[in-house]
């Protein structure tokens, strides 16, 4: 529920970017089982998202630089709502990479970033019945070997990203090490 205050400045630098930890948490939403609740006008999640027997959330490491998180809002009167998505870059074009975007190409997710250097808040965007979908591009260049993925809602929401405070799902293990081709010699 919503309470009016006044906002006052936040203090100085309030504007400067805020790091954020280069792990982006992936949830699909196929996988969760429960996830926290929130009114409209209150931000703070109240709860932990909750995944089904077996399932784990996808750690993916983005380039810190290009995390960007973004809210737009938009739509006739009386419909007015707010699209959220987040954007990175991941380098490289490993074969987990490109597996992933394979995966997610047509599945809806819940995205969990967090701050760096010390923060501790953690935003939840998207929900199970408005998720956020992925469009990709790749970029393999004289200047470049990456993938650029933008995550977003494809229809209004009356919530902007939530403010989590639950438990960050259990991540997937990365991948085993391949032996060095040398190694296997």
């Amino acid at each position: 529920m919503y309470t009016q205050v006044s906002i006052p400045k936040n203090g100085d630098g309030a504007g400067v970017p805020i790091p954020k930890n280069p792990t982006i948490i992936v949830i699909d939403v196929e996988d969760i089982e429960t996830e926290p609740t929130r009114s409209v006008g209150d931000v703070t999640m109240v709860g932990d998202y909750e995944l089904k027997e077996g399932a784990k959330a996808i750690g993916v490491y983005a380039t810190p630089s290009t995390i960007e998180v973004t809210e737009e809002n938009s739509g006739d009167p009386d419909a007015r709502g707010f699209m959220v998505g987040v954007t990175f870059e991941h380098p490289g074009n490993t074969k987990e990479i490109k597996n992933f975007t394979e995966r997610f190409a047509n599945r809806g997710v819940v995205i969990i970033t967090r701050e760096c250097n010390g923060g501790t808040r953690m935003e939840a965007h998207g929900d199970k019945c408005n998720p956020l979908f992925l469009t990709t591009t790749r970029t393999a260049t004289k200047d470049a070997n990456k993938r650029q993925f933008v995550f977003k809602q494809e229809m209004n929401s009356p919530y902007v990203s939530g403010d989590y405070t639950g438990a960050v799902p259990e991540l997937a293990a990365e991948p085993a090490a391949e032996p060095d081709a040398e190694e296997s010699i």
